[in-house]
């Protein structure tokens, strides 16, 4: 028998409805908000949204369990397209005496980031992981490992970082036969090949024309002083990035995707997502999670930083989170906005408008999240608690 549940009466449904695609130019600002919106939910999927007193008249919502969301924001589940996994932190220099994880212990705690990003309101995110020790084989035992994990608390899809060490130092052919062999196993959907940083000759080209054989997604960095690697889904960028690469970036058919959160621990300020917008760029948000430089997993914090140092306006940062960001990773025709058909994933949160959301930094407003029609967070009590 079908399981049947409404929404009902949220102050403000932002559904974000229209093509599924990366929102660009005006489209960005449009939350297609509806006023006193209900949310009719059947076996996990969203079967419609609208005006609560259409819905109420509407006999398919007879019989259905009611929740009552009055004087709350209603949204699509935070998609974090950024979060990063290895065994060993980069060779920067930055912190040599870090101990390496094992695997083992890297996917023990790949369970536990989960859940926590699951309680601050991510629903859906894309691990990019590498061993870190510069052999193909490492990476490889590593994504088998994740892509394995049993019941993971969001819904997840994986990456592969390819440095250019690595992609020095093994054959194409047994990157060929790699890619191959992931993809039909699941264990990876993309790889993120990371340009080199000097002038020398690099066969990153030509690895990810191997990956893009194989049906793999492409992801790519913009960094200081070279453009991204053949044509990526989308491309990781600073907010300090020079007005002529936003220019650039604004005119191509990637999503750019920042990282305000590392962008503030590195200490790096600029307002290259503003910018990228005004040339009608597609932006999308993600924490940029690097348990050894940038342990931070709330796209809540990413929301805001994004209004109080990038320069986007609150419509333009919900949009980056929720459907642009699923639109990086390639999950826009299951999550990212609130449409029928879709995965009933959303977020209800303890505010009465989704303005005050970004303003809120650092506070956890998710006072229900569900994944699949399912309630996976209820912070209910703890927010009678600090309200007496």
């Amino acid at each position: 028998m079908s399981e049947l549940l409404l929404l009902r009466g949220a102050k403000q449904l932002l559904t974000l409805r229209g093509p599924c695609c990366a929102r660009r130019g005006s489209a960005l600002r449009d939350l297609s908000v509806i006023e006193d919106g209900s949310v009719l939910i059947r076996d996990g999927r969203i079967v419609m949204v609208g005006p609560t007193r259409r819905l109420g008249n509407l006999k398919e919502v007879r019989g259905a369990a009611e929740i009552s969301v009055e004087d709350m924001v209603v949204m699509p589940g935070l998609v974090d397209p950024g979060i990063r996994l290895s065994l060993l932190p980069e060779e920067n220099g930055h912190r040599p005496l870090l101990k390496p994880k094992q695997i083992a212990e890297l996917s023990f705690d790949c369970n536990r980031l989960l859940r926590s990003c699951l309680e601050h309101g991510t629903l859906t995110a894309q691990l990019t992981a590498h061993a870190g020790t510069g052999a193909l084989r490492s990476d490889v035992m590593l994504l088998r490992r994740l892509a394995g994990l049993k019941s993971p608390p969001v819904r997840v899809t994986h990456a592969w970082r390819i440095d250019p060490s690595t992609a020095s130092r093994e054959p194409e052919y047994d990157f060929r036969r790699a890619f191959q062999s992931l993809r039909k196993a699941g264990a990876v959907r993309a790889v993120e090949i990371e340009p080199a940083g000097d002038a020398s000759p690099s066969p990153t080209g030509a690895i990810s024309a191997i990956a893009a054989e194989a049906g793999l997604a492409i992801n790519s960095k913009f960094m200081a002083d070279l453009p991204p690697i053949s044509t990526p889904r989308n491309v990781f960028v600073s907010s300090d990035l020079a007005q002529q690469k936003c220019a650039a970036l604004g005119a191509s058919p990637c999503t750019a995707v920042f990282s305000p959160i590392r962008d503030l621990l590195e200490g790096r300020s600029g307002i290259a997502a503003r910018h990228v917008a005004d040339h009608g760029g597609a932006v999308a948000l993600c924490t940029g999670y690097d348990p050894w430089y940038s342990p931070n997993f709330s796209m809540q914090l990413a929301l805001s930083l994004a209004v109080l140092r990038l320069g986007l306006t609150p419509e333009e940062a919900l949009t980056a989170a929720t459907i642009n960001a699923a639109c990086a990773i390639g999950e826009e025709n299951s999550v990212g906005t609130l449409e029928s058909g879709k995965y009933a994933d959303l977020l209800v949160m303890n505010v009465s408008d989704y303005r005050d959301i970004p303003s809120h930094l650092g506070i956890n407003k998710v006072l229900w999240a569900m994944r699949g029609g399912k309630l996976v967070v209820d912070n209910r009590t703890a927010s009678k608690v600090r309200s007496s």
